[in-house]
């Protein structure tokens, strides 16, 4: 496990072992704090060359809509051209937190991500999340060992 530099209310941690980078938000966020801490997720992935992610969440407030626009229309969209493929982002939640962004009119289903070059899946459990970061891993890797075959 590597710690990254980050700011105050975000940790970020590398497991190598894993291949997965951990952002986890320390305490409830503003617009800014939410936009400088997805930017830095994005760099330390980029430098790790590292398309699966776990989010941790249960720390924050909900968003705001602004924050789920910027998210869709600007952050997401960085995601392919930066890391060079599918990203896989697994949030985890409160059990609340997620059945409020399960209702949430204004927020996508989770549908609205198939097709697209990255994925997201929404959890309560860390252990669910990196199961299915586990699972989507070794898919690519095993495509990406066809292709070399």
């Amino acid at each position: 496990m590597r710690t990254l530099p980050s700011p105050h209310f975000l940790q970020l941690v590398y497991r190598p072992e894993l291949g997965v980078l951990v952002g986890r938000w320390l305490q409830p966020l503003t617009t800014e704090e939410l936009q400088t801490g997805y930017l830095a997720m994005l760099e330390a992935a980029a430098e790790l060359q590292c398309r699966f992610w776990l989010v941790d969440g249960r720390r924050r407030t909900h968003a705001h809509s602004n924050d789920s626009r910027w998210m869709m229309e600007v952050f997401f969209p960085q995601l392919e051209p930066r890391l060079g493929g599918q990203t896989y982002l697994g949030y985890l939640f409160t059990p609340t937190h997620l059945q409020d962004l399960e209702t949430d009119a204004d927020l996508p289903s989770l549908s609205y991500f198939d097709g697209r070059p990255y994925q997201i899946r929404r959890f309560i459990e860390e252990q669910g999340a990196m199961q299915w970061l586990a699972h989507c891993r070794a898919l690519q890797l095993a495509g990406a060992a066809l292709v070399q075959g």
